[in-house]
């Protein structure tokens, strides 16, 4: 799973995710700067949450929001 978007209205910044189900890799980065990394083993949470900070002068509080259903989750699509 891979999507971008911007943030800001004066100072722009590109948020970009990017997860790789086969290898568990998560990365999320800002204007192409790593903020959150690392793998992903297991998890037993259905929602979860990525917070941080984007901005200088124009702050924004960011949220990336994992949602997926109990039912075979690893062959089940997920809500970002």
């Amino acid at each position: 799973m891979q999507f971008d978007f911007e943030v800001g209205l004066l100072e722009r910044h590109r948020v970009s995710y990017a997860y790789d189900r086969n290898r568990r890799n998560l990365e999320i980065k800002v204007d192409g700067v790593a903020v959150r990394n690392g793998l992903r083993i297991m998890s037993l949470n259905l929602i979860r949450r990525y917070h941080f900070v984007v901005g200088e002068r124009e702050r924004h509080r960011v949220v990336i929001e994992k949602d997926r259903d109990l039912p075979l989750l690893s062959f089940r699509p997920r809500t970002y």
